[in-house]
C-alpha cells in the first residue's frame, strides 16, 4: 500500500501529514494544493493532496520560502540531488515511476504593496550584484 505525504522542513523542525492510499501502480492524478495565509512574505499555509480527485491527505505548513533557495540547492522533480526534505531517506533519492507531466499554478498574490516593494527591491538588487 502506497503513503501519500506533505512534507515540509524549515529550520530543522519537520512537519508532515499522510494517509494511505489503496491504489493499483497505473495512471494516477496527484494535486498538491497550498491555500497561503497571505499577510507577508513566508507566511504559511494549509496543504493538500489529492490521488484522482479525492483528498488523501492534509496538512499545515507554518512558514514558506521567503524570497528564494540558495544556489547549491535544488528544485528537482521525481528525484531529490539536494538537502532532503527530511531524515527518512537519503540522497540522491529518484523515484522510479513515470512522471507525464507537472503544471505549476501560482495563482494570485496575497502581498500587500509593500511587500511587493520589498520582494522587487531584493530581485533589482540580485540582478545587481
Amino acid at each position: 500500500m502506497a503513503v501519500a505525504q506533505i512534507i515540509a522542513s524549515f529550520d530543522h523542525a519537520c512537519h508532515h501529514a499522510g494517509c494511505p492510499v489503496g491504489r493499483r501502480i497505473d495512471k494516477h492524478t496527484v494535486v498538491f494544493d497550498f491555500k497561503y495565509d497571505g499577510g507577508g512574505i513566508g507566511k504559511g499555509g494549509a496543504g493538500t493532496i489529492s490521488v484522482d480527485g479525492k483528498q488523501v491527505a492534509q496538512g499545515r505548513i507554518d512558514r514558506t520560502t521567503p524570497l528564494r533557495f540558495s544556489i547549491d540547492e535544488t528544485f528537482d522533480v521525481g528525484e531529490d540531488t539536494g538537502t532532503p526534505v527530511n531524515l527518512d531517506y537519503d540522497v540522491p533519492f529518484k523515484f522510479t515511476g513515470n512522471i507525464e507531466k507537472v503544471v505549476v499554478s501560482l495563482g494570485e498574490t496575497k502581498l500587500g504593496a509593500a511587500d511587493r516593494k520589498k520582494l522587487h527591491d531584493v530581485r533589482a538588487k540580485l540582478a545587481v550584484d
